[in-house]
C-alpha cells in the first residue's frame, strides 16, 4: 500500500484548502462524491477543511427527478420529493452541529437503510437513523426541530446560489493561501477528478495560465 502522500506547495509554501461539496442527501451518486472527496482529503498532505452540504433548489430537483425518471410527475409527486429532500437536508445539519464525523456517519447509515426506496422515509426513520448512527437522539430531535437549523441550511442554499450550483453532486474548491477564484466540478466528482482540478490550479499559479478543465468553471472568490 502506498503511504506517501501528495504533497502541494508553491515557492515553498504549503497550500491550504478550501472544498465545499454539494449533495443531494438522497442521491446514491453523490454519496460515492462524498466518499471519493474524503479519500481525496486522506491522500494529500496539505491541509483541507472539508465542507459537505446538503441543499435542494429547483435546479437540483429537476435534475434529481430525471434521474430517477419523474420528469414527467405530478405537482403532488414533486411537492413530496421535495419536502423529503428538504426534511432529510435538515436532519443531516442537525447531525452535523454533533460534529462533522458524527454527520457524515448520518450520511452513512441514512444511504444503508433507505436502499434506494425513498417511500420508507418519514419522521420516525430519520430520528431512529439518528439512534443507529450513535447521536444523542434527544439533542438531535431538539436541534432539527429547531430555528436555528432552518435558518444555517438556508444559509446553505445561499452559499450555493452564490456558486452558482445547479446540480449534484457539485465539489467547489479554494485555495485559501491567495485572491483567486474558487473552480468547480459538476456531476463526475471523483478522487481522479479531483486530483486533476488540484494540479490544474497549481500549474495555473505558476505560470498564471488559464485553466481549461472540462466540466471545471472559474467562479469569483466570495467575500
Amino acid at each position: 500500500m502506498n503511504k506517501y502522500l501528495i504533497d502541494y506547495h508553491i515557492n515553498g509554501h504549503a497550500k491550504y484548502f478550501d472544498f465545499y461539496l454539494f449533495v443531494n442527501p438522497l442521491g446514491r451518486k453523490c454519496f460515492f462524491s462524498e466518499q471519493e472527496i474524503s479519500r481525496t482529503k486522506a491522500l494529500i498532505s496539505s491541509k483541507v477543511d472539508l465542507n459537505i452540504l446538503c441543499v435542494c433548489n429547483e435546479y437540483i430537483l429537476n435534475d434529481f427527478l430525471s434521474r430517477i425518471g419523474l420528469t414527467n410527475c405530478s405537482l403532488k409527486v414533486r411537492n413530496e420529493v421535495y419536502h423529503k429532500l428538504y426534511h432529510t437536508a435538515l436532519a443531516i445539519k442537525s447531525a452535523s452541529l454533533q460534529g462533522k464525523q458524527k454527520s457524515r456517519h448520518y450520511f452513512l447509515c441514512l444511504e444503508n437503510n433507505l436502499e434506494k426506496d425513498m417511500s420508507k422515509l418519514t419522521q420516525d426513520t430519520l430520528y431512529q437513523i439518528a439512534e443507529l448512527a450513535n447521536l444523542d437522539v434527544d439533542l438531535f430531535i431538539e436541534d432539527y426541530q429547531s430555528k436555528l437549523v432552518r435558518k444555517l441550511y438556508l444559509n446553505d442554499l445561499k452559499i450555493a446560489q452564490s456558486m452558482t450550483v445547479h446540480k449534484t453532486p457539485t465539489l467547489v474548491v479554494f485555495d485559501s493561501t491567495n485572491d483567486l477564484g474558487g473552480y468547480k466540478i459538476e456531476d463526475n466528482v471523483t478522487l481522479k477528478s479531483a486530483l486533476e482540478l488540484l494540479d490544474q490550479m497549481m500549474i495555473c499559479q505558476c505560470d498564471c495560465s488559464p485553466i481549461n478543465i472540462k466540466s471545471t468553471h472559474p467562479l469569483f472568490i466570495l467575500h
